[in-house]
């Protein structure tokens, strides 16, 4: 595997899980229990064990806090960017817009971090966003790539409404480019169930290197392209639960994220 440096941020799939809720009474109840959780943390695990890789992961809500001062710090650290389950007020709000006590009369803008990020692909970012309900156009359009710039980013087109396609059984799968070397010793032969995906389309100057079926049609279930010169990747179903509830478990479920940010 190569030995470049890679520094790697990671960021969703993290939750706060407040435990069960007990009603004792009409006016009384309480909930016992606060775990948070990073449903990721197999990939985290997998991108970390790369030689000279250095991965920090986060949740959402602390990407929605960060400064424009944090933001850019960030990208100057980092040269590979993964997005899990991130819509995208997250990226566009800030809780300083609402301050209104701290702005007075004046006018309130922040840097457009969409633009910001587009130009650290440009100049050779590798970013990667994995699927889910929030990410794509995702549950009912809430995902909401395809309304942004950077949708322009993506290998693959979303849609304009709600892309999710699920199921409590699986899909077949197939590897249109067999010789890539991301796919190196990977074989789908024994790939475990994947129960859903976020329906998209590969722009004709993408690369589809994994396909998922649903309804006789083939879609991209991981697909990539270069921009400028950096990299940009799209996994279309769940690296960690609730989708990728049985991916965690496939033997080469390591290899394909090691190969995948080193590789490509």
């Amino acid at each position: 595997m190569s030995e470049k440096k890679l520094n790697i941020w990671h960021v969703g799939n993290w939750c706060i899980h407040t435990g069960q809720k007990y009603v004792e009474s009409p006016f009384l109840s309480a909930t016992k229990g606060v775990e948070v959780l990073n449903y990721a943390q197999q990939f985290v695990d997998a991108v970390s064990a790369i030689p000279g890789a250095t991965v920090k992961s986060q949740p959402s809500w602390e990407l929605y806090n960060m400064s424009p001062e944090e933001f850019d710090e960030r990208l100057k650290w980092a040269n590979v960017i993964v997005f899990g389950d991130v819509e995208t007020k997250v990226m566009m709000l800030h809780p300083d817009f609402f301050n209104r006590n701290k702005w007075g009369d004046k006018y309130v803008t922040f840097p457009d971090r969409f633009m910001l990020m587009e130009e650290w692909v440009r100049n050779g970012g590798h970013f990667h966003m994995m699927g889910g309900w929030y990410s794509f156009s995702g549950e009912i359009g809430k995902g909401g790539w395809k309304r942004v710039p950077f949708h322009e980013v993506l290998p693959v087109v979303c849609l304009d409404g709600d892309d999710l396609i699920e199921s409590t059984w699986s899909f077949p799968v197939r590897l249109p480019n067999p010789n890539h070397p991301v796919l190196e010793g990977i074989s789908l032969d024994e790939i475990p169930p994947l129960l859903g995906f976020n329906e998209t389309k590969l722009r004709p100057e993408s690369t589809s290197l994994i396909e998922i079926q649903y309804m006789n049609n083939w879609y991209p279930l991981l697909a990539s392209r270069n921009f400028g010169k950096g990299k940009v990747s799209a996994f279309t179903t769940s690296a960690s639960p609730h989708w990728g509830i049985n991916l965690v478990k496939w033997d080469k479920y390591n290899q394909l994220w090691q190969q995948l940010f080193t590789k490509l």
